[in-house]
């Protein structure tokens, strides 16, 4: 951008005659007299070459909201790099208009919208980047403490043809906020004045060649640059009294302000009175829940007794000024006797001196724009770009694209908007308030001195650990219900520990003791199964014997 340095958004929109024709958000054509380039993108971003410069990432797109179309920066922190020629070159030496909207719709943090007309040298189109030269800069940039809405020509030197580029001197501020403000600028070339307007209103006018740093027309003398103050040049106008001497009693210790010993305690002063009382009329919330909430307790307000006597509380004595004081002390000034005044160089004839009087004969043709931007917010949005001679035109554009109804309508929806956000941002306060009065309730019982250990505890705990375990006792500090349930989970778990082992060793014991009487039972079982054996074997014996044949008898 030359000598412009400026880490905000630069902003530089590519026009083309597109003729006096134009077409209006309902689809109607109609005709604006006197309009040498009107852009409204209403046939998109016909026309538009992307830049092929390496840095140049960023896409634009067309914005349509109801109807109403514009070019849109998307994206944040990218370089946008567009061009489009105007189909014949625009002089400016007889005067002109230059007129456009922009709107930062998501907020601006860093960036702006200004236009940059660029000269028929330029390099457009894929080779469009930074060091493409123009004729002027106009348009609003904020970042940081730097806002302003630029005026800057490049003028060419009709003595070596040098460029240089003019800004003007105390420029206006730009609007910050989300609506779409109209910026306009009109150059009276035979008066040699300019005015910027924002939305219709004049912010800023003035002498071409008053008003702009540097000079369209350079000093005639300018100061030596090889001249420096001598060594021994005195300009300090007065110097302390080298003879002064601190007084003896002059006290540096001495304090401001000491205790009034005279002051008595007013008649009627109430001691035993607090400057604040529970308020009497105060009642407890509907869902106020003891349990979960703690014991209310009412608001304070002012003492009402207090309003009637001429104070509450333990009196004290008042401060007054001390009578002795006087501070530090430091030798008067007197005047120096070796001061030759305020040093300043010689001057010089200025070599690059000229007189240029018609300036604008000498700043080129306007032959394309480009949209060359960096910045750090996105949603910008440039719409119903004009170029003209005709001072009248500007006003007849607003006209024509209602530009005022349309800001109403968008400042109404913002204002709605934040209206709605300031409502619901007043109920979570609301939230955070009762929670915070619902802990300090807590904090006054057995659940503060609960929830205060655990605070100890969960401090002693080093890194994010501490960090994501002290939400839960948050939590557990304004809900004395989740409190006493963590309580009764964790003392129901401690009881497990003790009591499992119990359970398990008396288990261990009865399945032990009904193995054995299984085992006492089974042998018992054996024994009868023998007796019964042996019974059997001598039944058998007992038989009488036979033999083969018959019997003795």
């Amino acid at each position: 951008m030359g000598g412009l340095k400026t880490i905000a958004t630069v902003a530089t929109v590519a026009l083309v005659s597109t003729g006096s024709s134009i077409s209006a958000a309902n689809g109607k054509e109609q005709k604006l007299d006197g309009a040498a380039f009107l852009e409204t993108f209403d046939d998109g971003l016909k026309g538009w070459v992307k830049s092929e410069v390496e840095q140049y990432t960023g896409v634009v797109e067309l914005a349509n909201e109801n109807g109403e179309k514009s070019l849109k920066v998307p994206e944040k922190a990218r370089h946008y790099g567009y061009t489009k020629q105007l189909s014949t070159p625009f002089d400016p030496r007889d005067g002109f208009a230059i007129q456009f909207e922009a709107a930062q719709t998501e907020g601006l943090d860093c960036g702006g919208a200004y236009l940059k007309y660029l000269t028929e040298e330029a390099n457009t189109g894929k080779e469009m980047d930074g060091s493409s030269p123009y004729v002027l800069m106009f348009g609003p940039d904020k970042c940081g403490s730097n806002n302003k809405v630029h005026v800057i020509f490049k003028h060419k030197s009709p003595k070596d043809g040098e460029l240089e580029e003019k800004h003007l001197k105390d420029p206006p501020k730009m609007p910050s906020d989300k609506a779409p403000h109209m910026y306009t600028l009109l150059v009276n070339t035979k008066e040699h004045t300019y005015e910027v307007k924002i939305d219709g209103k004049v912010e800023k006018e003035g002498s071409i060649f008053e008003d702009f740093e540097p000079p369209f027309n350079p000093p005639k003398m300018i100061d030596d640059p090889e001249d420096s103050k001598p060594e021994d040049w005195v300009d300090e106008k007065q110097i302390p009294d080298p003879n002064a001497k601190k007084p003896d009693d002059w006290d540096e210790d001495a304090p401001m302000e000491i205790l009034d010993e005279e002051a008595t305690k007013p008649e009627g002063w109430l001691d035993d009175e607090p400057e604040e009382i529970e308020d009497p009329e105060a009642e407890e919330p509907e869902d106020w829940d003891e349990e979960e909430d703690g014991e209310y307790e009412a608001p304070l307000v002012p003492n009402p007794r207090c309003e009637e006597a001429p104070g509450c509380g333990e009196w004290e004595q008042p401060m007054k000024e001390n009578p002795d004081y006087k501070g530090p002390w430091s030798a008067p000034m007197i005047d120096n006797v070796l001061y030759k005044g305020e040093w300043a160089p010689k001057q010089i004839e200025n070599p690059k001196y000229y007189e240029d009087p018609t300036p604008f004969e000498n700043v080129g043709k306007i032959s394309a724009v480009a949209l060359e931007i960096w910045t750090m917010s996105d949603g910008l949005t440039l719409d119903n770009i004009l170029i003209s001679k005709d001072f009248d035109t500007v006003d007849k554009a607003a006209e024509t694209f209602d530009f005022e109804a349309k800001k109403e309508a968008k400042e109404k929806a913002l204002k709605e908007a934040e209206e709605k956000a300031a409502e619901e941002a007043e109920k979570a306060a609301e939230k955070a308030e009762k929670a915070e009065a619902k802990k300090a309730a807590n904090a006054a019982g057995f659940p503060g001195k609960v929830t205060d250990l655990m605070y100890k505890v969960v401090e002693k705990i080093p890194g994010k650990a501490g960090e994501v375990l002290t939400k839960p006792v948050d939590f557990m500090a304004e809900n004395v219900a989740a409190l006493y349930a963590f309580l009764a989970t964790s003392l129901l778990s401690i009881l497990y520990f003790i009591v499992s082992p119990f359970v398990k060793d008396a288990k261990k014991t009865a399945a032990t003791k009904k193995k054995v009487g299984k085992a006492k039972k089974t042998d018992e079982v054996q024994e009868d199964d023998d007796e019964e054996e042996e019974e059997e074997e001598e039944e058998e014996d007992e038989k009488p014997k036979k033999k083969n044949g018959r019997s003795k008898k």
